[in-house]
């Protein structure tokens, strides 16, 4: 006879750090192997029931792994900006500055890259690339094509226009 799975209130509906909850005693490493919840990442959990997103799977990256000097970028970028959306199980993508040491980590896709002052902002608390930064990387990182559709995604959402795009490539004209 199997039996319930441990469900504890304040975990129902969220997405968690593992280690803290196991330190806490509200489960085991046992109960994490559970019907209940699904694993985002390694040590980062949701309670199954739970609808996962792209968007919540690069809040829970940010929240939980991310050290200083990383921020969301590229492709999860344009999402969390309102542009097309990744598959919820697609790896988030992440920008790190050369002197941060992170990764690899099963689940992310890291760019190791340089970053000026202002191509950084937050979104409800999570770093995540500005729009014309976001385009920037996506023009670097991806085949043509697939570059020119996301980048036209944010324009058609109207989170950039293409005489910004047109300064941000002048201010960086030399640079890879």
């Amino acid at each position: 006879m199997s039996r319930v799975p441990r469900r504890p209130a304040e975990l129902v509906g969220r997405v968690f750090f593992a280690k803290e909850v196991v330190r806490r005693g509200l489960l085991t490493k046992n109960d994490l192997r559970s019907s209940a919840w699904q694993r985002l990442f390694q040590n980062v959990y949701a309670d199954a029931n739970l609808a996962i997103s792209h968007q919540t799977r690069c809040r829970a990256a940010a929240s939980w792994l991310f050290p200083p000097g990383c921020a969301i970028a590229g492709r999860s970028a344009a999402a969390l900006h309102g542009g097309a959306q990744p598959q919820p199980s697609a790896p988030v993508e992440v920008v790190v500055e050369p002197s941060a040491r992170f990764g690899p980590l099963d689940g992310l896709l890291i760019h190791v890259a340089p970053w000026r002052e202002g191509d950084v902002q937050r979104i409800q608390g999570v770093p995540v690339t500005t729009p014309a930064r976001t385009c920037w990387d996506l023009a670097n990182w991806l085949q043509l094509e697939d570059s020119v559709a996301l980048i036209d995604s944010l324009r058609h959402v109207g989170i950039v226009d293409v005489s910004e795009l047109g300064r941000y490539l002048d201010e960086r004209r030399g640079e890879r």
